[in-house]
């Protein structure tokens, strides 16, 4: 029987996050949930690692990136990867941004700071 744990060992994140406090502390907890994370530090990076890095079942995408944008990320992440779950994680707290990022493709949408729990949550949960 496998344990939750079981069924995310062979899932892949990908992690898209400049600030490396923050990234860090994303990319701990994804792989200690069970996840393989592939990280970029900017939304340029983030574009060109899509077409190599095999599937991808979910994506944590910053909105304020180096280069490429973050709802450009997500754009690109759904057109590439669409069964990919994709949380959208942003400090900047306004319904505008929030629809932005839905629009673009993202499935769930985070304020900072964002606790762990949450995120994981968020990542987990199914696509609709």
């Amino acid at each position: 029987m496998t344990t939750p744990a079981d069924a995310t060992a062979a899932l892949r994140a990908l992690l898209v996050e400049d600030d490396d406090d923050v990234g860090g502390a994303f990319a701990k907890a994804l792989e200690h949930a069970g996840f393989r994370v592939q990280r970029a530090r900017s939304g340029t990076e983030a574009i060109a690692m899509l077409g190599s890095i095999g599937a991808v079942d979910a994506a944590v995408v910053d909105l304020v990136l180096p280069g490429a944008g973050g709802l450009e990320v997500v754009r690109h992440l759904r057109e590439a990867h669409p069964h990919c779950r994709i949380v959208a994680v942003t400090g900047l707290d306004a319904p505008a941004i929030e629809a932005a990022f839905g629009a673009a493709g993202a499935d769930a949408f985070l304020v900072k700071p964002v606790e762990l729990a949450a995120l994981l949550a968020a990542v987990r949960t199914p696509a609709a």
